[in-house]
């Protein structure tokens, strides 16, 4: 998996793009699903398959802290 860190509301609006380019309607199904930083909900990262070739620039990790700790540590 890799990932393009940006707002919450850029994710959304690319993968609402990307699903009505794609021909997915309604507006409300979206084409690419993305995390929220735990820390701060104004930040995502949309997830990509290592496969898939995209133009944005991607990590291949998310940030220490970016999801939830890991209740059974």
């Amino acid at each position: 998996m890799k990932y393009y860190i940006t707002t919450t509301a850029n994710a959304e609006q690319i993968s609402r793009d990307k699903a009505i380019e794609k021909g997915c309607g309604p507006v409300t199904k979206y084409w690419w699903g993305w995390i929220v930083d735990d820390r701060d909900a104004d930040q995502s990262a949309l997830c990509f398959q290592d496969d898939e070739s995209v133009s944005y620039s991607t990590v291949d990790t998310l940030p220490d802290g970016f999801l939830p700790a890991d209740p059974e540590a």
